[in-house]
């Protein structure tokens, strides 16, 4: 792989960058088409969700029609893996926690300037000293940085996937570690998402590069390849060659020439490699520690091109602890990796790994700063499967803020005094449980669509299978065909009970400034 990423993504400053400077779900709940009507949207909501898609748009990646749910509604499909699902511009999904700590090296405080994704990259490069490429459209946060302190010896980034702010308010009394960083900390209580969708693989990169989604490149979970005809993961086959911006963890690597211990670890690929980047598949650049966990097998995987995985991380898997569990959490049987992951026994397996990882690499052995960049998947999937009210959102709390304070015993002593910087946020948040009747479902939807624009092939719809993206794919040369315009599409989605506003790609285009 050559440096075309971080080229591209110069190019993109100047015209994309320019967009800006489960339990089962409950019983009985169908696609209403009788629920009461939305609130109109208002103009500035209009123009701040438009403008929002824009920043996080990403052409051949993003979609052709741009939907926002009404506020409360849940649009998920039927697994019971997902009766939540997030992914709006709402207060649930985009207020996320900022949290900074560094004795010695940070100032303590609640900090009431607004915050955002992008500010998290540059902040820590300040810290360490490192410059961050042109790609960046956040700020250091400097208000929070003590003058003339030292160089940290050692970086913890953790994204705490699916993390709500108000978390740490609803469950202070289970997170006793994180409840003290927050009073040791610097703490931004007024960090918000600033794009469109709100999900974990657009976040990540957003977190790890400090740069738009426009920019990034990344942008959505699932998208539909209008070369293979197929719908497609982020970072498919592992590979991270299509995110367009170098991250922190790049930038440090190149800078350092790969002296600094960087690792990624992380629930999902879309997760690790959005913090990590590119590790050795960029020009110049050494093999980085990198891994994710892989459902195939419970296990950790990697790419060997770009990444290295090693050997104390292959003999921690994920079976051994559901066995341990008896192969049920809370009365859910979790015997198997999909469902493994909606427990906190999957965030003990996820700390156990992270154990390792602070335990037999050699952090803060030397004057150059190392880098840990940490995904906790666990909250997330229990948000997904139980909601943010639920008890199993509690047990997951104990259990992250264990492995968290867990983590922490271990590096301190490693990184010194003065010597370590923690930095938490996260990549999106979650919503609570509908109203009755406004848990709507894609199938629903997408048959909708074809029942007014293609009821006999019901072909005009190629992709719709990710809630969270909020965008829809479709076959434009179809619809055109059929007498039809994405507009017609945008406004049918419009005037439906559970969508508030609806965009085409041409408006989303348009709003890029």
């Amino acid at each position: 792989m050559s440096i075309r990423p971080f080229l591209a993504a110069l190019l993109l400053t100047s015209g994309l960058a320019s967009a800006c400077a489960s339990a089962a779900p409950p019983a009985a709940v169908t696609t209403p088409a009788t629920s009461a009507a939305p609130r109109p949207a208002a103009t500035t909501d209009r123009q701040r969700w438009l403008e929002m898609f824009a920043r996080g748009y990403f052409p051949g990646r993003s979609g052709q029609v741009f939907v926002i749910p009404r506020e409360g509604d849940v649009i998920t499909d039927r697994s019971p893996m997902y009766a939540f699902m997030h992914g709006s511009p709402w207060e649930y999904d985009v207020h996320i926690p900022l949290l900074i700590y560094g004795p010695g090296l940070v100032t303590a405080g609640d900090y009431p300037r607004a915050a955002t994704q992008q500010d998290v990259a540059p902040t820590l490069a300040a810290l360490m000293g490192a410059r961050m490429p042109p790609t960046v459209s956040g700020r250091a946060l400097t208000e929070a940085m003590r003058a003339g302190a030292p160089r940290p010896r050692v970086v913890v980034l953790i994204a705490l996937d699916g993390m709500r702010a108000d978390y740490f308010d609803k469950y202070a009394d289970v997170l006793p570690t994180l409840t003290r960083l927050r009073k040791e900390g610097a703490w931004f209580r007024n960090t918000r998402i600033n794009y469109l969708p709100t999900l974990t693989s657009v976040g990540h990169a957003t977190i790890g590069t400090g740069a738009d989604p426009a920019v990034h490149g990344l942008a959505a979970n699932n998208l539909f390849n209008r070369a293979t005809g197929r719908p497609q993961e982020a970072y498919a086959g592992l590979d991270p060659g299509e995110m367009m911006a170098l991250t922190l963890a790049d930038v440090w690597n190149l800078t350092t020439d790969g002296r600094a211990i960087i690792v990624g670890q992380g629930g999902a690929i879309r997760a690790t490699a959005g913090l990590l980047g590119h590790g050795a598949c960029l020009v110049g650049a050494r093999p980085v520690i990198a891994a994710s966990y892989a459902t195939r097998d419970a296990g950790w995987e990697t790419n060997p091109r770009c990444y290295r995985l090693p050997d104390y991380l292959k003999s921690i898997n994920g079976r051994t602890f559901w066995e341990a569990a008896g192969g049920t959490w809370m009365t859910h049987a979790i015997a198997n990796p999909g469902a493994f992951r909606a427990s906190s026994v999957f965030q003990r397996f996820e700390g156990e790994a992270l154990a390792a990882v602070a335990t037999n690499e050699a952090f803060g052995a030397d004057d150059i700063t190392d880098l840990l960049m940490v995904n906790t998947k666990g909250p997330d999937y229990v948000g997904h499967a139980y909601g943010p009210d639920s008890p199993e959102m509690r047990a997951e709390m104990v259990e992250l803020d264990r492995q968290i304070s867990r983590l922490l015993d271990i590096l301190t002593p490693k990184a010194g005094p003065n010597g370590l910087v923690v930095a938490l946020t996260a990549d999106h948040g979650m919503p609570g449980e509908p109203p009755p009747g406004r848990r709507i479902y894609l199938e629903d939807i997408i048959e909708r669509i074809h029942a007014r624009f293609d009821p006999q092939d019901k072909k005009v719809v190629t992709y719709y299978g990710d809630a969270a993206n909020n965008q829809v794919f479709l076959d434009t040369e179809r619809l055109r065909s059929l007498g039809f315009t994405l507009k017609d599409v945008a406004t049918m989605l419009e005037g439906e009970p559970y969508f508030v506003a609806a965009f085409t790609e041409d408006e989303v285009r348009a709003a890029r400034r």
